[in-house]
């Protein structure tokens, strides 16, 4: 059995693409897998999967030098055929690796040369400095390593012509088997994720104000100031927030959901008014029959709007084009069902895991054989 190593030292040990569906595929195929982890929480194995605990760093900096010195030897003390890294921090260890002749895969979850340019807690006359270095670090590392996945085409895109083992594998979520719908007197409308400005919280609570029989259930970890902000909004009254909790009363939530909100703002790191497909909020929607409202991203249009048919896209700036798009959901249930349905079908038809993981054998049969 060949014997491939994936490596964090950021990401919790069960986060849901590296754990969840990268690993678990990959041991099903066949492979020996282990998981480098550095989250103090120790050792296990899981679903026949190895995983190795190297301690936490609750310190931003440490975690940059210590968690990653501390993965990398515990990555070379397991002497493995194929390792799988999955952050930034792990780019010297992945060059590390090569030069101990291993097989290197790194995998991208994210634009960072754009994520650093937009990080809020870097001065601004530094974003653009480490923007530029990260970026040259990040062309020099990929030339050199086996394989690159991404999340996004202009990922692959942009990197293309510095490796061309380079492959797209979203997150789709996989199917679930069978869709449990439960009845509710009051229409819902649903979001679950970060609690953050960028996710247009504000905004939607202030469009369904004026929007009768309407609740906003709202689950996920949030800001305490951004929250008071929420809070002190009149449309406050129609929320239902969850807090942080359980996948499984997520599930709860959108077992009962009219409707699912995915309005994001246009940044570098969604390709401005692009977008990409590396966010899987509009697919859990579409796996559990809901009709979706979701920024009016390019792409994203083209699939739910144009192609798909199961949702409408809206402009996340303007409270007055979100508030029309829910209202219409609303009044139009006939509308709303039917596109949930079409939403359902496009999902185990296109938008699935399985379909991604086959990529992801491709990738490394090509990593194996050369």
């Amino acid at each position: 059995m060949i014997k491939v190593c994936n490596l964090t030292s950021v990401h919790a040990r069960f986060d849901a693409r590296i754990f969840q569906k990268e690993c678990r595929s990959l041991s099903n195929k066949g492979y020996d897998v282990s998981l480098v982890v550095a989250d103090g929480k120790g050792d296990a194995v899981v679903d026949n999967i190895k995983i190795f605990d190297v301690g936490i760093e609750n310190n931003r900096i440490k975690r940059l030098f210590n968690s990653a010195k501390k993965v990398k030897d515990k990555a070379i003390e397991l002497d493995s055929d194929v390792y799988h890294f999955h952050d930034p921090e792990l780019i010297f260890t992945g060059l590390r690796l090569k030069k101990l002749g291993k097989k290197v895969i790194f995998d991208m979850h994210e634009n960072v040369p754009a994520d650093i340019s937009e990080k809020e807690y870097i001065p601004v006359f530094l974003r653009k400095i480490l923007s530029v270095l990260y970026e040259k670090l990040e062309n020099y590392a990929v030339k050199r390593f086996d394989g690159i996945v991404s999340t996004r085409q202009s990922i692959s895109d942009r990197l293309m012509k510095y490796n061309s083992n380079i492959k797209l594998v979203t997150n789709f979520p996989e199917i679930v088997p069978e869709i449990e719908k439960k009845e509710s007197k009051v229409k819902t409308i649903c979001f679950a994720g970060a609690i953050v400005p960028n996710w247009r919280h504000k905004e939607i609570i202030q469009a369904i104000e004026n929007i009768d029989n309407v609740r906003y259930l709202l689950a996920g970890p949030a800001d305490s100031k951004y929250l008071e902000e929420l809070k002190g909004l009149k449309g406050w009254s129609k929320v239902d927030y969850l807090g942080l909790v359980p996948f499984n009363d997520v599930l709860e939530m959108y077992k009962k959901a009219t409707i699912g909100v995915a309005i994001y703002i246009y940044c570098k790191n969604m390709d401005g008014k692009e977008g990409n497909l590396a966010n899987t909020k509009l697919f859990e929607f579409m796996n559990w029959e809901i009709p979706i409202v979701c920024t009016d991203y390019r792409l994203w249009n083209e699939i739910v709007v144009e192609q798909e048919k199961c949702g409408v896209c809206v402009d996340p700036y303007d409270v007055n084009s979100i508030s029309t798009g829910v209202k219409y959901l609303l009044d139009n249930p006939d509308v709303a069902t039917e596109m949930g349905r079409r939403g359902r079908i496009a999902m185990v038809n296109r938008f699935n895991w399985q379909s991604q993981e086959e990529i992801l054998f491709e990738l490394y049969n090509n990593v194996v054989k050369n």
